[in-house]
């Protein structure tokens, strides 16, 4: 598993909006505060839009502004927003993806189960660590 540049850039983003909680920002002063083009801030925001992390305010006086309080708002819930689910390994995605699933020796693969514990153990700690903690 790697965090992506862009779910680093999601986490900027989402910082600089909780440190302006109650505001509404224009993408283009985020960009520029957090050093993320214009461009791509905007396709982050779309993403962070769509999972309900932040909404956004049309009008003159439009922007961006956290949709909900930054305590409830994790690290993973920014990674599953921009990257989708944390999987290390394929065989743990959907059960279709393992090939020991076809005959029944996925609970005999000491690597599934191995891996699906330290699979778990990740997304409790990003689950853990709140965006408040990082303003």
């Amino acid at each position: 598993m790697r965090i992506t540049q862009e779910t680093d850039y999601a986490f900027r983003i989402v910082s600089y909006l909780a440190r302006h909680e109650n505001e509404v920002v224009g993408a283009p002063t985020i960009a520029e505060e957090e050093a993320v083009t214009k461009r791509f801030t905007l396709r982050i925001l779309r993403k962070l839009n769509l999972a309900g992390i932040t909404a956004a305010k049309r009008g003159s006086t439009g922007g961006y502004y956290l949709n909900k309080p930054k305590e409830d708002i994790t690290l993973y819930d920014i990674i599953v927003a921009v990257d989708g689910p944390i999987v290390i390994n394929r065989c743990l995605y959907e059960d279709n993806h393992c090939n020991k699933r076809e005959k029944d020796d996925v609970k005999h693969c000491k690597f599934h189960s191995s891996l699906g514990g330290i699979q778990s153990n990740i997304i409790k700690m990003f689950k853990s660590q709140t965006i408040d903690k990082f303003i």
